[in-house]
This record gives structure tokens, C-alpha cells and sequence, in this order.
């Protein structure tokens, strides 16, 4: 957290981004966390793993959209969808190290390697999210955006709590870090890794990043029964400000655009927080 807030400010003071090292940061990330985890679990595990993040991510989605409808807001939606296609880039290196570390088997400090790798993380999305972030923006953020965020935050926690209770989650602070990730699957991955190993690690990057390829699946499917842009927008989480902002784009008004960019803004701000503060509580 702190590495983080301090390169926020040095970000903002110098107006100087690196977002190709932040990419290449987040995948080389990615390889050691599915390297690690395919050196740990055997082939059922992984099957396993496999079906509870698409289980968990398809009911957080649903979730998070059932709770916007408590917002009765209807609004205009257009005729075509351009949709966007998968970041595949971000695949590889997860398929690529999990047949790695289930072939290799690797012995290695896993947990130093990632923990160094997070500080890098950290420090990269600082200076790049201050070169770029806007405060007086923040500030005159939009109704919507308020509201949208609000839905993701109650969708996540709902999720995190039912999952927990039914014993599909062994630990409620596991449960939240991993649902209150939103979407945000290449910071949630590592911090669950650090703390809880390996295979929760690829279970919380999974559950996320299938939260945001679903978006691209049911958001399309959902608005043709209910068109409520809160429970549409708050699926997308963290992504609705760049990967699935085309999306919304393409299905609402300009208003509803901006305020998913901002709303996905604001996630990507304060989840670097909220989820190590969840941690150490």
C-alpha cells in the first residue's frame, strides 16, 4: 500500500507512465502464479479449480446484477453490440505456466519471487495511474458512477459471504479479497498468492478474469430483459474503464460511457487498498 501511494504521487508530480513495463510486469506475474500453482496441485485439482472459478464467477455476475435492479433505472440501449474480443495475451502465460509447473514441477521460493513481484506491480500502477488520474475529476464523479460502484461493491460482498456459508470458501477474508477483486484479475491473482498460496492464487485470478469474459457473454443477453445500465456497467467492475468500456460504448448513450469509465477508475484506484487492508485485518 504504501509503495503504492507514494508512486501515485511520484506519478502525478513527474506526468510519466509506463504502461508496456506494467504489462509486461502483470503477465510475467501471471506465468509465476499458474507456474506455481501447476507445480503444486495435481491434474484433478486443477479440473477442480478449473469449475469452481467458472461456477464462482458466473454467480457473482449474477449477483451483481440482481442487486443493480434494486436501482429501478431503465435506459436506452442500442440495436448493435460490438463486442470485444478476449485478451488472449493474457491467457497464455496462465495456460503456459500451468503446463509448466505440472510438467516440471519446479522447486522454488515461489512466495519471495511473487512478493517482489507485487512491490514492482504496485509501484508501476502507482506511477502510471497518477500520470494519468485526475482528482478534480474524481470529485465531480457522476451519480451513475456512485451508484454503479456501489452495486459492484454489494455484489461482491453478497457473494463472498454466500459462498463462505455454503463451506464452498474456507475462509470469509479469502472469500471477499477474491470477489471484491472485481475483475481485476492481474492484481487479485498475486495478492491471493501471497497470502494464500498458489492454488487460491489461480482459483482468484480465474474467477476474475472470467467475470470479465462473461461480462462480454450475459451483459448483452441480461439487457434485453432488464436494461438497467447500473447492473450492466457493475458486472464489467474494474475493466469497465478500458477492456469492456467498448461494450458499453456500443450498447448505451454517451452518459452511461462515462460514467462506466469512471466507475471502473475509481475501482481500479481503491482496490490496491481495500484488499491488502481486508488482509491484515
Amino acid at each position: 500500500m504504501l509503495i503504492y501511494a507514494v508512486f501515485l504521487v511520484v506519478g502525478k508530480i513527474s506526468k510519466r507512465a509506463f504502461p508496456k513495463i506494467g504489462d509486461l510486469i502483470v503477465l510475467v506475474l501471471i506465468f509465476s502464479i499458474s507456474l506455481w500453482g501447476g507445480a503444486q496441485i495435481s491434474g484433478n485439482s486443477l479440473t477442480s479449480v478449473l469449475l469452481d472459478s467458472l461456477l464462482f464467477s458466473l454467480l457473482v455476475v449474477l449477483i451483481t446484477f440482481g442487486v443493480g435492479l434494486v436501482f429501478k433505472k431503465s435506459a436506452y440501449v442500442r440495436d448493435r453490440t460490438s463486442l470485444v474480443y478476449t485478451q488472449l495475451k493474457y491467457g497464455a502465460p496462465l495456460v503456459l505456466g500451468l503446463i509448466a509447473g505440472l510438467i516440471i514441477r519446479p522447486s522454488l521460493n515461489f512466495s519471495e519471487i511473487i512478493n517482489y513481484e507485487l512491490f514492482a506491480l504496485a509501484a508501476i500502477i502507482g506511477l502510471n495511474m497518477g500520470s494519468e488520474i485526475k482528482f478534480r475529476a474524481i470529485f465531480r464523479v457522476t451519480k451513475d458512477a456512485l451508484l454503479t460502484l456501489i452495486v459492484v461493491i454489494v455484489g461482491g460482498v453478497i457473494s463472498a459471504f454466500l459462498l463462505f456459508f455454503v463451506g464452498a470458501i474456507p475462509s470469509l477474508k479469502l472469500a471477499m479479497v477474491m470477489f471484491l477483486g472485481a475483475g481485476w484479475y492481474s492484481y487479485t491473482g498475486p495478492i491471493v498468492s501471497a497470502y494464500f498460496g498458489p492454488v487460491y492464487g489461480v482459483e482468484a485470478f480465474l474467477v476474475n478474469f472470467l467475470r470479465e469474459q462473461l461480462a462480454f457473454l450475459f451483459v448483452p443477453l441480461l439487457i434485453r430483459a432488464k436494461p438497467n445500465p447500473y447492473s450492466a456497467i457493475a458486472i464489467g467492475g474494474a475493466t469497465s474503464m478500458d477492456t469492456t468500456l467498448g461494450m458499453y460504448s456500443s450498447i448505451f448513450s454517451g452518459e452511461y460511457s462515462v460514467s462506466a469509465m469512471m466507475s471502473g477508475a475509481i475501482l481500479t484506484l481503491i482496490i490496491p487498498i481495500i484488499l491488502p487492508l481486508i488482509l491484515v485485518t
